[in-house]
């Protein structure tokens, strides 16, 4: 008897879009105790599953852990999972680095808070929108202009050109003819002419230490400025942080404050 493909598992580093690297790769469906077939093309292959929801868990050396809750139908699937490098991770010596420690109010680690980092400097857009208009509701965008590899996962801010215009977070699902177009994981909901930025956004979180690290690729610009954006439960910081290109930046250690502003992040927050 032949078995049927149900689902098939691929894996990308966030910051190379590649393979992970380094070894001890775990990954398994919660509800069953069969292990994936794992291909030479890097693929974890799970066979004749039943219809219905299933919880993946991926642990790989150099990363944080991730679930993925997933609906396994009818026909195979293939479902990529993008893994966040973890503080020691070996990021080469050139990468472009912001390294933090996230402490609550007593001086203790938070373990597990959630970082974003979205550029305020509109040097380092890695693409522009290539059509002449894109509206609420759309999930694929043309794009010109576009500066080093964008691949599944990738996470950009979209900002429209005048004082006024509307921006939004948004992730990227698939990577279309040759990278002149994607598809994002949930449509937009703003309004956006020719030329809007799509500025690359970093997502991250803590460690058990409360330490964390996000890597910038392709920036651009020798320095430029960010928003950092930190959550933790109830708890919220925003900073402004400048960078050079490069090299890596110590913010040292942020408190979270419980009397602080809840953080305003940019709607669409991805």
């Amino acid at each position: 008897m032949k078995t049927r493909v149900s689902l098939a598992v691929c894996l990308l580093d966030s910051f190379t879009l590649g393979p992970p690297l380094g070894s001890n790769t775990k990954i398994a469906l919660e509800e069953m105790l069969a292990k994936p077939v794992v291909k030479a093309q890097g693929y974890y292959i799970f066979t004749d599953l039943q219809e219905g929801m299933y919880r993946l868990r991926v642990l790989v050396q150099h990363y944080f852990e991730e679930y993925v809750d997933i609906r396994v139908g009818p026909k195979d699937q293939l479902v990529h999972v993008s893994l966040t490098p973890r503080p020691s991770y070996p990021f080469h010596d050139k990468a472009t680095l912001l390294r933090v420690n996230v402490k609550n109010a007593g001086g203790a680690p938070c373990s597990g808070a959630s970082l974003l980092a979205v550029p305020l400097t509109e040097e380092v857009s890695r693409a522009r929108l290539a059509q002449d208009h894109a509206g609420r509701g759309e999930n694929e965008l043309m794009l010109g202009s576009v500066t080093g590899k964008i691949g599944i996962g990738d996470r950009f801010l979209i900002r429209g050109r005048n004082a006024k215009a509307d921006e939004e977070l948004c992730c990227v699902a698939a990577v279309l003819e040759h990278q002149r177009k994607v598809r994002l994981v949930e449509p937009i909901s703003g309004s956006y002419s020719r030329g809007s930025l799509l500025l690359p956004v970093v997502k991250s979180r803590s460690d058990e230490q409360g330490e964390a690290v996000l890597a910038f690729a392709n920036c651009r610009a020798k320095q430029f400025d960010l928003r950092l954006d930190i959550t933790y439960g109830d708890l919220s910081l925003l900073k402004e942080v400048n960078l050079a290109e490069g090299g890596t930046t110590l913010a040292g250690s942020l408190c979270l404050d419980p009397s602080a502003t809840p953080s305003k992040a940019s709607k669409g927050n991805t």
